[in-house]
């Protein structure tokens, strides 16, 4: 179903006066990992806050890139400066690169709890991550597959190029790599060790909320429970079990 984004709560004070009860049903394994990892990236058992920003933020359709956030979250500081509160980017983006835009308009108010429990356990498996080297010919090493049309070519003036210095070699590879770089895959993958929990039960996780949110919310959640949690491949029913406003 399509709908309008309305961005108007971010310039109004948050006002956290609704109570109610995030209920989570894990539909797959989660991964919620907290901070920017090394070789292992180790997940939560329950999310943190600025996973929950995300989760809302998903629902809500801000599908935003970081260049549209950081210009939405000026606004903000503007905003907020006129209302004498300060706002900093740093207070927000600690664990990733990730910006949330919602996180003043909730809080966790108390602890996370677990019903209808069944089963749960900790398991690591191989997760593809995505890099990009868009500066560099190197980018190519990691990609499985390039457009049909360079393949020739690639190897023509790379083998060519095999009888200049290193540095002069490189050169001439990064430049025509950046001048082709629209027929070659944006990211290359490469495996990492990811850990999963597997949680066959429903988390209910008290907070309080700004009401504009609530309203916001609550009528995505009664049409669609189309929602991750931690990352794209953690899929999640999302109910709020109460509200008292």
């Amino acid at each position: 179903m399509e709908r309008n984004i309305d961005l108007s709560i971010l310039r109004k004070l948050p006002e956290l006066k609704t109570q109610a009860v995030l209920a989570i049903r894990p539909l797959a394994p989660l991964s919620m990992v907290s901070e920017l990892p090394g070789s292992f990236y180790k997940t939560l058992k329950y999310p943190s806050k600025k996973m929950l920003c995300g989760l809302f933020e998903n629902m809500l359709g801000w599908h935003f890139d970081n260049s549209l956030r950081l210009e939405i979250f000026k606004d903000m500081v503007k905003v907020r400066k006129k209302q004498k509160i300060e706002l900093k980017k740093e207070q927000f983006i600690q664990g990733s690169t990730y910006l949330p835009l919602l996180m003043d308009y909730f809080d966790i108010s108390g602890n996370i709890s677990l019903k209808e429990f069944k089963s749960i356990f900790n398991y690591s498996d191989l997760w593809n991550r995505g890099y990009r080297r868009s500066d560099s010919n190197k980018h190519m090493n990691g990609c499985r597959n390039i457009d049909a049309s360079l393949v020739a070519e690639r190897y023509n003036l790379f083998t060519k190029w095999k009888d200049l210095s290193s540095k002069e070699a490189e050169s001439k590879k990064d430049e025509w790599f950046k001048n082709n770089i629209g027929k070659i895959p944006c990211f290359y993958t490469s495996p990492t060790p990811r850990e999963y929990i597997y949680l066959d039960a429903i988390m209910e996780i008290p907070i309080t909320m700004d009401r504009m949110l609530a309203e916001q919310l609550l009528p995505i959640i009664k049409i669609s429970n189309n929602c991750y949690l931690g990352n794209s491949e953690g899929w999640v029913n999302v109910e709020f079990k109460k509200e008292e406003i």
